[in-house]
C-alpha cells in the first residue's frame, strides 16, 4: 500500500473514533514535568523531591456525586441498573396500570400515518436525534403529516411520574430508542390490558424486552468502537491490517 493510501486509512480510522466516541474526564488529573526548562525554572524544579515529578494523582474532591448531574447520572438505563429492582418494578407497574389507551399518553386525535422514519437506537445516534415533530418542515395541518413520537418528558408529564420507575415504564414502550411510536404503544397497551384488566406479567415482559434492546444496542456500539480504537492503539494487529487492506482495495478501484 502506498504512503498516501496508508495516510488516508489512518485518517478514516481516526475519523470513526473521533466522531463515534469522545470520552470526557473531569475528576482525574495528570501532572507531568514540562519538556523544556529555562535556567530559572530548572533551579526552582530541582528543589522539589524527585517523586513529585511525573506524578499521577486523583482529585477525590472533584469526583461527581450521585444526583449532581454527572455523565452516569444522565445516562438512560431504563431502570435496568437500579439496586432495588423489585421496588423499582413495582413502582413502574403502578405507572403503567394507569395507562388505559393512547389518549393517556397525549394522542387524543385520530391516528396519522406512521411514516418511513423510525426512532433510532440511543447508542446509534438516537441520543442526539430530534423527535419527528421537532424536525424541520413538520406541519400537522398537512394531509400526509406523520404521527408524533412520544418523548420521555411528555410521558412523565402525562403519567405524572419521574425517576427510575418512570424510566422503566417508558423503556417498555420505547425499547432502545429515545422515542416511542403511537402504533407500537397502542399494541403494547392492548397486550397489557387483555379484557380491560391490567396484566402485570405482560408488562414485565415488555420491560425486559425493552431493557434488553437498550443494553444490547449499547453493547454492540461499544464493541465496534473498541475494535476501531484497537486499530489506532495497535496498528499492527490482524484486525487493523485487514481493515487497512480493505480500504486500500477500495481506494485502488
Amino acid at each position: 500500500m502506498s504512503l498516501g493510501n496508508k495516510l488516508i486509512t489512518s485518517v478514516v480510522i481516526w475519523w470513526i473514533i473521533s466522531t463515534v466516541c469522545m470520552p470526557s474526564i473531569s475528576a482525574f488529573t495528570i501532572h507531568t514535568a514540562t519538556p523544556f526548562t529555562t535556567k530559572s525554572s530548572l533551579s526552582s524544579s530541582t528543589s522539589l523531591p524527585a517523586k513529585e515529578k511525573n506524578k499521577v494523582s486523583i482529585d477525590l474532591t472533584n469526583i461527581p456525586e450521585r444526583g449532581s448531574g454527572n455523565l452516569l447520572e444522565k445516562f438512560f438505563t431504563g431502570g435496568a441498573l437500579e439496586d432495588d429492582s423489585v421496588t423499582n418494578l413495582a413502582e413502574a407497574v403502578k405507572i403503567a396500570s394507569r395507562i388505559k389507551s393512547a389518549k393517556d399518553l397525549g394522542w387524543t386525535k385520530p391516528p396519522k400515518r406512521r411514516g418511513n422514519t423510525k426512532p433510532r437506537h440511543r447508542a446509534w445516534g438516537g441520543e442526539s436525534e430530534l423527535s419527528v415533530q421537532d424536525k424541520p418542515n413538520y406541519d400537522e395541518t398537512k394531509e400526509k403529516c406523520v404521527e408524533k413520537w412520544l418523548t420521555l418528558e411528555d410521558f412523565q408529564a402525562k403519567t405524572k411520574s419521574s425517576g427510575p420507575a418512570s424510566d422503566t415504564a417508558f423503556v417498555a414502550l420505547a425499547g432502545g430508542a429515545k422515542y416511542a411510536e403511537r402504533e407500537v404503544c397502542e399494541e403494547l397497551i392492548t397486550q397489557w390490558r387483555p379484557g380491560n384488566k391490567f396484566d402485570e406479567a405482560a408488562f414485565e415482559k415488555s420491560v425486559k424486552a425493552g431493557q434488553t434492546a437498550l443494553l444490547t444496542g449499547w453493547g454492540a456500539f461499544l464493541s465496534v468502537t473498541t475494535f476501531f480504537a484497537s486499530c489506532i492503539v495497535f496498528p499492527t494487529n490482524p484486525a487493523s491490517k485487514f481493515f487497512e487492506g480493505l480500504i486500500g482495495k477500495l481506494l485502488e478501484q
